[in-house]
């Protein structure tokens, strides 16, 4: 019998590995466009020098410049707040309320969440801020 004198000669296909290219480009376009607080609220939190991390297990309340309530994104009463806050106390009575107030929000806002959470017997807050540059 007679073998072939030609090879067939392989060839890499290059348009999947341009569509996952152009996926990942998509994806990190998109997602670097995202609000870094996962709740999608743009917060200005004021500035301290003598900011420091939480290493305890939070009850992260937020206030918007409005005066508006939110916990975990979800816009909520100070009733609501309260009640919520209260349960996870007593099942964790080592966690810290961390109110993150825009650093246009009025002081009467942060009043009104102290004296919330305080009535239902929580003691340990603490106030947000971004780390000044010293």
């Amino acid at each position: 019998m007679f073998k072939p004198t030609h090879k067939k000669k392989t060839s890499i296909n290059i348009i999947p590995m341009i569509d996952v290219i152009f996926f990942l480009l998509v994806f990190f376009m998109l997602f670097t466009s995202f609000r870094s607080n996962p709740y999608g609220m743009e917060m200005q939190l004021p500035k301290a020098v003598t900011v420091t991390e939480q290493k305890q297990e939070n009850f992260i309340i937020n206030i918007n410049e409005n005066g508006e309530f939110f916990h975990e994104g979800e816009n909520l009463p100070m009733s609501k707040i309260t009640e919520l806050a209260q349960q996870k106390h007593q099942e964790n009575n080592s966690m810290v309320v961390i109110i993150n107030a825009d650093s246009n929000t009025k002081y009467s806002a942060i009043v009104t969440v102290m004296d919330g959470v305080r009535e239902v017997g929580i003691y340990n807050l603490a106030l947000a801020a971004e780390k000044k540059d010293s």
